[in-house]
């Protein structure tokens, strides 16, 4: 029962057609076919990853926080250099590349976390509060986005409104009241600038957990609708055909 409602959130309607409907669900049902997303995802890694979450976690090391991230850090290289050497031209390859990309985001979403609890515990020492605060916000964010991906985003006819959801308004304000905010805060002591700090690795956890949260429903989503992407490459396959046989005959 738990399976058919799982997939009833995930599935479109069975008699869909791909050109009516929108273009955003039209580019989710789309898996990366170049190369531009493999080395993109690899600098996201190699940036995101190892300079904003590795470096800070070994820095004035503190053992429970950089175990709580390595291991996945780890295996999040691994699976990095077994998908660079795949080719996303074919189509099983280029899905099961979504499943990566938003695993990756997920373990920097969660690395980015740790990160904001580290430099919370240099002003707060071991403040349980803060970290309550802080993994309730967290956990929100999280089924904030999840709920869209799998309530909202599949009703694509749904009355669009032109008022933003109060996640885009978050992600849409944080940055500039975020860099607003640190300017006028590092003039005061470390305690402040650790205390920002935390809060700006706490906005980038939820940023990127979003990113995690979009690839991950990608990959369903296009599983649970391969039916509707079979007819339009089925389409588009006699559309060639045709213009092959018409440009052999004449």
């Amino acid at each position: 029962m738990l399976m058919m409602e799982k997939v009833s959130l995930l599935k479109l309607n069975e008699n869909a057609k791909y050109r009516d409907l929108p273009t955003e669900i039209q580019t989710h049902l789309t898996s990366p076919n170049t190369n531009r997303e493999k080395f993109g995802m690899i600098f996201a890694i190699l940036f995101m990853l190892d300079i904003c979450c590795l470096i800070p976690l070994i820095v004035n090391e503190i053992r429970p926080f950089t175990f709580a991230t390595l291991p996945l850090i780890l295996i999040v290289h691994i699976w990095s250099l077994i998908a660079l050497f795949k080719r996303l031209d074919k189509y099983k390859n280029s899905h099961s590349f979504l499943i990566y990309s938003g695993c990756s985001f997920a373990v920097i979403s969660y690395s980015f976390f740790i990160v904001s609890i580290k430099r919370a515990f240099f002003v707060y020492g071991l403040n349980w509060i803060f970290i309550a605060i802080s993994l309730l916000t967290y956990c929100i964010v999280m089924i904030g986005f999840i709920r869209y991906y799998l309530i909202e985003f599949p009703n694509y006819k749904r009355k669009k409104t032109k008022s933003l959801s109060w996640t885009t308004n978050l992600l849409t304000i944080a940055p500039a009241a975020g860099y607003i905010i640190a300017q006028f805060l590092f003039r005061f002591s470390d305690s402040v600038i650790d205390t920002v700090m935390s809060m700006v690795a706490l906005f980038g956890a939820c940023l990127f957990c979003y990113v995690a949260v979009k690839f991950i429903h990608q990959y369903f989503f296009i599983k649970a609708n391969q039916n509707i992407i079979n007819k339009r490459l089925k389409k588009d396959s006699n559309r060639e055909l045709d213009q092959s046989n018409k440009r052999n005959n004449s």
